[in-house]
């Protein structure tokens, strides 16, 4: 003879039943729960896609765009679940993203700007990692480009001949529609300096330049 305890069962029936009860008296608690779980999911699909394409990628710069590129779509995914949860029908997407893009754009205009930024930067390629640029009275070379921040490696300040100050920098991707962007590295391996030499008044100026080409020669071949 073999006992079959039915206690467990019945208590998961219970539950289950007290649970789809409460699902039906509170239509829009549910909903909203049924929204943050989509949202969860989206975000984790994300971060286990990016994880992949680091993995599989040997190219960094192909990780990068590959990665963004799953934001992008995970930020559509995203809005797309948004819009059909809270208006009931995806017939009216036009309307709801009108209204939402416009209350976000209040409400969240640096942000907004910020996002935007980051689309800016990846397709028209205004700068990427690797580049020195200078935006908004800052210089320095560019780390990452996320979908906010621009982190960059600063540059110059108190310290002269556009040496490392030691600081890192996050600035705002909306500064890209804010003021001009300097890029010292766009199509362009070089980045010019100067550096000043003083002469005394009365000395042998052509010496002091063949002095100073001999050395140059010496060093940079």
């Amino acid at each position: 003879m073999v006992k079959v305890n039915r206690s467990g069962i019945l208590t998961k029936q219970k539950l289950m039943e007290n649970l789809e009860k409460w699902f039906i008296d509170h239509p829009i608690s549910a909903n909203v729960i049924k929204y943050l779980v989509w949202i969860v999911l989206v975000f984790i699909l994300i971060v286990v896609i990016k994880r992949w394409l680091k993995r599989s990628f040997p190219s960094n710069e192909v990780k990068y765009k590959s990665q963004k590129a799953i934001e992008i779509i995970g930020y559509i995914i995203v809005a797309l679940i948004t819009v059909t949860y809270f208006t009931g029908s995806i017939k009216d997407i036009g309307l709801a993203i009108g209204l939402l893009t416009a209350g976000i754009t209040i409400t969240l205009q640096e942000l907004v700007l910020s996002i935007a930024g980051s689309f800016y930067i990846f397709f028209v390629k205004v700068y990427k990692p690797g580049e020195r640029i200078e935006i908004n009275g800052i210089k320095g070379d560019v780390i990452a480009i996320d979908s906010i921040y621009t982190t960059m490696m600063e540059i110059g300040e108190w310290v002269s001949s556009d040496n490392y100050t030691g600081r890192i920098v996050k600035l705002s991707n909306a500064f890209v529609f804010k003021g001009p962007v300097y890029n010292y590295s766009y199509d362009f391996p070089f980045v010019w300096d100067e550096f000043n030499l003083p002469i005394r008044y009365g000395s042998d100026i052509d010496l002091a330049k063949s002095i100073v080409i001999s050395i140059a020669q010496k060093k940079f071949g």
